[in-house]
């Protein structure tokens, strides 16, 4: 099993891209997918380094209200659910919303 990580696409260059898991620092990770289908304000799962994967805001906003349910009814932290706000935010900020 892998452990893949919610960010927004901040910059392109050629086979990397700029990425933002939501605590403002600015990572380089590879483009793994197409790289035609990616651009700016993308909402992405990225694993190793590696972008395997493009979100619809609609799919993000879903696994959120899910995680919150999730996280009242363990009674956990909301840690988890937290970084998905913030990645929804910057998505929403960034004009990625498609």
């Amino acid at each position: 099993m892998c452990w893949g990580v919610q960010a927004i696409v901040k910059e392109i260059e050629g086979e990397f891209a700029k990425i933002d898991y939501g605590d403002g620092v600015l990572r380089r990770v590879i483009v793994g997918i197409a790289e035609e289908r990616l651009k700016k304000g993308d909402l992405v799962i990225v694993h190793a380094g590696v972008v395997i994967s493009k979100l619809s805001y609609d799919d993000a906003t879903k696994t959120a209200e899910l995680l919150r349910d999730i996280a009242t009814t363990a009674g956990e932290s909301p840690e988890l659910l937290e970084h998905y706000e913030r990645i929804l935010k910057l998505s929403r900020d960034f004009g990625g919303v498609e």
